[in-house]
This record gives structure tokens, sequence and C-alpha cells, in this order.
């Protein structure tokens, strides 16, 4: 007699297997950073299959203890393993390379990196008394923490740059900014977003943030083979003063990393910094409304990252389209439209209300 599974038990098990998958996903992302760390994936990526010895040779680690990783890794495909404790890269390890520019391996580094973890371990505590996570395990904010941190703030640059890398052709192949003569972003970082929106649309650029991350971009700007004088770099204190000159401001992500006070202070600046035909165009993953899909295109889920957000930042989190509206018509905006990639990003074009 052949034994079957009721409906509730399989029901269960599934339940089961769902959140098994769920609680075990730390143990996959922390073998992705510590190998990321390692420069395993750079090893590999130049060198093709190495034995464990020799991988633990090259990284001085213990090749006994580095084998756990590596075969976790390779039972989630990051790795292949072959006869004799042998591991090969594979399409997903050569995503997570670091040495060849922005990439998803330093996207992996910032989010795990020992800062970030002990953040998520201050999370229980700070829900209590509504203490920003990261602040209240490192004693400063992420911004300054990335400042004071030369290996943190490089990471954090090329995960942002990759972030941008990642979306941008298909953001410049669904929205149309050939109309602006002039256009800002605000919180540019190295400038990976404005560059190609000059390279693509022959406007002028304007790249406005924090000195230590400007700092970075001249060099950024000339490996993309933007000449000098098409995009102003400006420093200063977007709290203070939001520079003149253009006709429409970007911001992709930025917004996220504040509050909805802080946030319209911000927006307050933006729109004096405007003339009268400017546009806002906020660049944004959206978390969904309760009837609308949870994954974006490129499979990112935007309520999740929404909470990686405000463990890092002060109040901040990624919101619903219809509460950006709201917090922009608040500040004096009104909505134009919204404009959909075949990525996680999109657009919200905001003019100034009349």
């Amino acid at each position: 007699m052949t034994a079957t599974l009721s409906q509730s038990t399989a029901t269960s098990m599934a339940a089961k297997k769902q959140l098994f998958e769920m609680i075990l996903a730390f143990v996959k992302s922390q073998c992705i950073y510590v190998a990321t760390r390692l420069e395993i994936f750079n090893l590999l990526y130049d060198e093709g299959e190495l034995s464990v010895d020799a991988i633990a040779k090259k990284t001085s680690t213990a090749p006994d203890r580095l084998y756990f990783v590596l075969r976790a890794l390779a039972h989630v495909d990051v790795l292949q393993e072959k006869p004799g404790q042998v591991f090969a890269p594979t399409e997903l390890s050569n995503l997570l390379a670091t040495h060849k520019g922005p990439s998803m391996g330093h996207l992996a580094m910032h989010l795990l990196e020992p800062a970030q973890w002990d953040a998520w371990n201050a999370l229980e505590a700070a829900l209590h008394t509504g203490e920003v996570p990261f602040e209240r395990a490192n004693g400063k904010g992420v911004y300054e923490f990335c400042r004071d941190n030369d290996w943190s703030g490089d990471v954090f640059i090329n995960a942002m740059s990759f972030f941008t890398n990642h979306s941008v052709d298909a953001l410049l192949d669904a929205y149309d900014f050939s109309r602006f003569d002039t256009v800002m972003d605000v919180g540019g970082g190295q400038g990976g977003l404005i560059a190609q929106i000059v390279k693509r649309y022959g406007c002028n650029g304007m790249l406005f943030d924090v000195p230590y991350v400007a700092a970075t971009a001249p060099a950024y700007l000339e490996q993309q083979g933007i000449e000098p004088e098409a995009i102003n770099i400006i420093t200063g204190d977007v709290f203070q003063e939001v520079p003149t000159g253009a006709d429409a401001i970007v911001m992709k992500y930025f917004i996220s990393a504040w509050n909805d006070e802080d946030a319209a202070k911000i927006l307050h600046n933006c729109k004096k910094a405007l003339p009268p035909h400017g546009r806002i165009v906020l660049l944004q993953a959206f978390v969904p409304d309760i009837d609308e899909p949870k994954t974006a295109p490129d499979g990112i889920m935007p309520g999740i990252f929404a909470v990686q957000i405000n463990v890092a930042v002060p109040g901040g989190g990624w919101r619903t389209k219809k509460h950006f509206q709201a917090l922009f018509e608040q500040c004096g905006f009104q909505l134009e439209q919204v404009v959909d990639t075949t990525t996680n990003l999109s657009a919200m074009e905001f003019s100034i209300a009349s």
C-alpha cells in the first residue's frame, strides 16, 4: 500500500519549505559577501577553475573551512563544483566580480558588510525607541560612516554606480530627455547617470553631491569618455541650497534616503532652483500597492528593499507612487506622467504647480 500525503500535510510541507528558504537566506548572502570580499570571484573570472587548496592559498584562508563556503555557493549555482574539490566560475559568479568596474559584487558588499549587519542586529531595539538601526549600531549615519571609512565609501559609491549601470539603458529607451537644455543630477554620485544622459541626448549636464562623493566624479566621467566641460560638478548641502541653471532635475533613489519632513526640505530647495517651466524627474523603484505585482521586472522586490533602506537611513524607505505624488504635491509640484521601464526603475515627472 502506497502512502500518500494528505492535502493538508502537503500544504503544510510547502509552507515549511517556503519558510526554510527565507530563514536560511542569510547563509547564502553571507557566503556571497565573504567570497566577494576575498576576491574569489575575481580569481575564478581570471584563471578559470581552481582547487580549493589553490583558492585558499591565494586568499590566505583555511582550505577545510573555505570548502564549506564554496560548496554552499555551488549548491545555489553561484559556483560550479567539479570532482576533486575543484571550483569553476559561472554566469552568476562573473556578475559578482569586482575588478572590472562597478558590479553586483559591490552591491553585495555594501548591503552585507559588518556595519550593515550590525544595523540589523539593532533593529528590534530600534523599533521600540524609534532610532535609526544603523545609527544605533554604529554611532553615526550611513553617509558619515562611508565618508569616514575608505573601504566602505568606495564600495558604496561603486554599488550605486552598478545600480545606475544596471538600469540606465532601459530608462533612456523609455524616457526622453531631449527636450531639456540642461539636466542636473542631485545626489548623482560619480556621475554615471548624468554621463549617459549627456551622451545620449547631447544636453548640458550638472552633477550635485557632497564633496567626498563628487571628488570621485572627474576620473569616472573621463573613463566614460565625457569631456570636462560637458558636465559641471558642484558640491554642497542639499538641505541648504540646490544650484540653479538646470531646467530639469533628476533624483535617482535619492529622496528615499529621507523621511517626509526632510524630503520636503529638499523638494522646496529644488523648486527654488528651477525655472517656471522646469521639471523634476524622480527616478525610483516604487513599492507596490496591495493590488499591484510585488516583484519588478528585474527581480527586485521594492517592498523588501524598502526595509533595508529604512534600517540604514533616517526615516527613509522606498514609497508607493501615491505616497510620492502626495509628497510632491504638498511641496508645490504636480504630476505630469509616470514612465515604467524593464527594470525596477521608473520615472515620475513633476512640473511646478500653477
